[in-house]
């Protein structure tokens, strides 16, 4: 149960944004982005900046500050979530006079936010697909309080559009919202690098600058755990088994401290030069991963690789968050539960297809989604 201190301080900030929304009289003509996923948000602002560069204001988390910066030299107002002295003075009267929000998070000073009627605040979520449960759904929100869950709903009220990838991923924000969703099938937005064959190739080079290309790479992306687990693999035998025809990569999920497990082991690669994850999934031969949405665009990025699913932890993690009901069904790779399993699946190559798997969960990707996302931006200003 929610401390009472905390909840009350949380309806007094919830009540001090709603009275300097409900002071705004008059609307503004800029397109606030609401920040806290600087690498899957990336072309998404670049796109809006390229075309809307006097309109477009960027509010970030601070773990999003750096990619903040660089648009405050461009010219773009930047101002930081975070310090509640801002949010009062600066973010709450541009967002709520806006006559277009993106979001690609949930941001909970929305709860208190007064929008004009003709306002579009659009979800720009950080992930093409899901695995694990969110919002409502998940499991560790079962004992949050009444309060808790109302001021929950009143940011997912908020949005008023969702930018989605296929029908699977609208019922699943509206099974984890409990929302009637207004959609954009535009396709997650990242998606379109992989469709353009010069950035493609300019990936896959960047990559064999780094890493030597006479071996076939193995890319460990483990998701974020609310309470730190060591991960259950012996690196060290991981890497003789398999052998050195084969290098293997740990990313961490951005949120994740270091594991010691991983970092203090000389044959694992964790230096990535800055390069970012989708600079990586076209070079990457076999993903391993267990309940991320890297998998959503791996299919895309390498039509022909493999994935694993390392799900160590499958029945606690389904206890303590929740996985969605038809993973195993529709799990576009072997679902092992043991570094033994682990190995074996990496060594024994069965032919995997992603089609069925993209036509479930990319059905609308077709590489355009920045292109047709600025079209409809742009027919909002027109009218």
């Amino acid at each position: 149960m929610s401390n009472p201190l905390v909840l009350a301080s949380k309806e007094i900030y919830l009540k001090l944004v709603h009275r300097a929304s409900r002071k705004v009289k008059k609307e503004n003509d800029k397109i606030v982005f609401l920040l806290s996923f600087s690498t899957s948000s990336k072309y998404a602002l670049q796109l809006l900046y390229e075309n809307f560069p006097n309109q477009l204001v960027v509010c970030y988390t601070r773990d999003s500050k750096m990619i903040a910066m660089g648009y405050q030299k461009k010219g773009c107002a930047i101002f930081d979530i975070d310090d509640f002295s801002i949010l009062l003075k600066e973010i709450v009267p541009i967002v709520s006079g806006s006559r277009l929000v993106f979001c690609d998070n949930y941001f909970a000073f929305l709860a208190g936010i007064s929008f004009f009627s003709r306002t579009k605040v659009v979800q720009l979520w950080h992930a093409n697909g899901a695995i694990k449960s969110f919002g409502l759904e998940a499991k560790y929100t079962e004992n949050v309080t009444k309060t808790d869950k109302k001021r929950y709903m009143n940011v997912y009220d908020k949005f008023t559009h969702y930018v989605v990838s296929s029908k699977k991923m609208t019922s699943i924000f509206a099974e984890n919202y409990h929302q009637k969703i207004n959609t954009l099938p535009f396709g997650y937005l990242p998606t379109d690098l992989f469709f353009d064959r010069s950035w493609v190739d300019k990936a896959k080079k960047s990559f064999s600058s780094y890493y030597p290309n006479n071996k076939k790479t193995i890319l460990y992306v483990p998701t974020y755990r609310e309470r730190e687990k060591k991960i259950p693999l012996d690196f060290s035998n991981l890497q003789r088994q398999l052998g050195n025809e084969w290098q293997i990569m740990v990313k961490l999920h951005p949120h994740d401290k270091d594991h010691d497990e991983i970092i203090n082991e000389p044959n694992i690669i964790t230096d990535f030069y800055n390069l970012d994850l989708v600079q990586l999934l076209p070079s990457v031969d076999c993903l391993i991963t267990d309940y991320s949405s890297v998998p959503f665009e791996y299919s895309l990025a390498n039509p022909k690789g493999k994935m694993i699913f390392f799900c160590f932890d499958y029945e606690e993690y389904d206890k303590e968050v929740g996985i969605e009901k038809d993973f195993m069904e529709w799990a576009p790779g072997e679902v092992v539960q043991t570094e033994e399993a682990l190995i074996s699946a990496v060594k024994h190559s069965k032919n995997q297809s992603f089609s069925s798997f993209n036509q479930l969960w990319n059905e609308y990707v077709t590489g355009d989604a920045g292109q047709r996302l600025l079209k409809w931006v742009k027919k909002i200003y027109d009218n």
